[in-house]
C-alpha cells in the first residue's frame, strides 16, 4: 500500500487542525511508521501532540477499515498528493500554512499562466456574462482559470474556461467527494472529465462544508493563481478575502469596474482605488505577463449563426427580454422565434432566465 494512504487516514482523523503536526511528521517518518506507533512511544517522543489528539488518534484508528477507505479512493479515482511529492504545486508551498496533503480528481496540468476568477454568488446577468466571456477568452489563449465552484461568478468562470484549451481548477471548501452547492454536480463532473481540468481540496474525504472553511479555501485559490480577477464584489464580499490573500502572497489583483451606484461593485471599486488594475478586456491581464500578441487566438464569432438566428441574437443584451418583446422587435412568427431561441441556447449564445426571458451570453464581433 502506498505510504500516502496512511497519511490520508491520519489526516482524516485529525482534520485540518492537524496540518502543522502533519507537516512536521511527514518530514521525519513514513505514514506507515506513524500509523503503527505505540501509545508509549507517541507520548514519549512526540511532545507536540496533545493528549487529546493522541487519544483521538487511537480511538478513531480502531474504527477505520483501511480496505474500505482505499476502495473509496479507487472508485472515485482520487489522487492524494503530499507536500513532499514532486507533483505538488510549487506555488502552494510558498503560502501561509500550506496544506500537507491535497486531494485531486481529474488533472492538475502545468500551465504558464493561471488566473483566478472570483466574485459574487448573487451575480447580476451582466456580471455572469463578463465572467463567462473573460474565462472563455483567457482559456482559449491557454490560461488556466482557478475558482471555487460557488454559485454566480465562480460557476460562470468554470463554464467559460471549459470551452478553451487552458481548462479550469475548482477548489472546494469541502471534501473532494462532497459537492457544494449540489446544483453544481453536473459542472463538477464536467470539470473532472474534461481531460485538462480538475477539482482539488485540502479537506479529508467526507468533510461537509462549513462557513469557516471557505476563507481557508480562498487562500488555496489565490495560492495556485498568478493573478486574481475580481468581478462584482460587494463591500463585504468573500472575494475581497481572496484578494487580500493574493496581495499577501505577492500576486497581481485585477478588478472589473461597474456602475458607480451599484452595490455589486463597491468592493471592486475599493480594490481599484487601492491599486488593483482596472480591467475591461483580457488584454489588460495578458500584457502584465508578457503574453499579449497581435495574433492571439480569438473565440468563435457569430458566423456560426444563420440569418434568422443572427436577427434574434442582435436584439438581445445582458438585460432580460421577454419572448413577446423579441417577437415584436423581429417581426417573426412565434414558432420561428422559439426555434431560433432554442438553437441559440444550445450553441451557448443566450440563456433563458426567470420569467421566460432571455439574455445574451456572447460578446459579438
Amino acid at each position: 500500500m502506498e505510504d500516502i494512504i496512511y497519511w490520508s487516514l491520519i489526516h482524516k482523523i485529525w482534520g485540518i487542525r492537524g496540518n502543522k503536526i502533519l507537516l512536521t511528521l511527514m518530514s521525519k517518518m513514513s505514514g506507515r511508521e506513524f500509523w503503527n506507533i505505540s501509545p508509549n512511544v507517541l507520548q514519549k517522543d512526540f511532545l507536540g501532540i496533545s493528549q487529546e489528539m493522541a487519544e483521538l488518534f487511537y480511538s478513531e484508528k480502531s474504527r477505520i477499515n483501511i480496505e474500505n477507505e482505499v476502495s473509496k479512493l479507487t472508485k472515485l479515482k482520487v489522487k492524494i498528493i503530499s507536500i513532499l511529492d514532486p507533483h505538488y504545486p510549487q506555488s502552494l508551498k510558498n503560502i501561509y500554512s500550506p496544506p500537507p496533503i491535497i486531494y485531486l480528481r481529474g488533472k492538475l496540468p502545468d500551465t504558464s499562466l493561471r488566473i483566478a476568477i472570483v466574485g459574487s454568488r448573487k451575480a447580476s446577468p451582466y456580471g455572469k456574462k463578463i465572467a463567462l466571456q473573460f474565462a472563455r477568452e483567457l482559456s482559449i489563449n491557454g490560461v488556466q482559470i482557478i475558482s471555487g465552484l460557488a454559485r454566480g461568478i465562480d460557476t460562470c468562470g468554470h463554464k467559460g474556461a471549459l470551452e478553451g484549451k487552458g481548462g479550469t481548477i475548482a477548489v472546494l471548501g469541502s471534501g473532494i467527494d462532497v459537492v457544494y452547492p449540489r446544483e453544481n454536480l453536473e459542472l463538477y463532473e464536467q470539470i473532472i472529465n474534461a481531460g485538462h481540468s480538475g477539482v482539488i481540496s485540502e479537506f479529508p474525504m467526507g468533510t461537509n462544508p462549513q462557513k469557516f472553511y471557505f476563507p481557508l479555501r480562498n487562500r488555496i485559490i489565490s495560492g495556485l493563481a498568478d493573478g486574481i480577477l475580481v468581478i462584482e464584489a460587494g463591500e463585504k464580499s468573500g472575494s475581497l478575502i481572496t484578494a487580500e490573500f493574493a496581495l499577501e502572497q505577492g500576486k497581481d489583483v485585477f478588478a472589473v469596474p461597474g456602475p458607480v451606484d451599484s452595490s455589486f461593485y463597491k468592493g471592486s471599486h475599493g480594490l481599484i482605488k487601492d491599486g488593483a488594475k482596472l480591467v475591461d478586456s483580457i488584454d489588460d491581464i495578458l500584457e502584465e505577463y508578457g503574453q499579449l500578441t497581435l495574433f492571439r487566438e480569438k473565440p468563435l464569432k457569430n458566423n456560426r449563426l444563420d440569418t434568422l438566428e443572427k436577427k434574434i441574437f442582435f436584439t438581445l443584451s445582458w438585460e432580460p427580454k421577454s419572448l413577446e418583446d423579441i417577437i415584436m422587435e423581429t417581426k417573426l412568427s412565434p414558432q420561428e422565434v422559439l426555434t431560433a431561441l432554442s438553437l441559440l441556447e444550445i450553441k451557448g449564445y443566450i440563456k433563458e432566465v426567470a420569467g421566460r426571458k432571455y439574455i445574451s451570453l456572447n460578446w459579438g464581433d
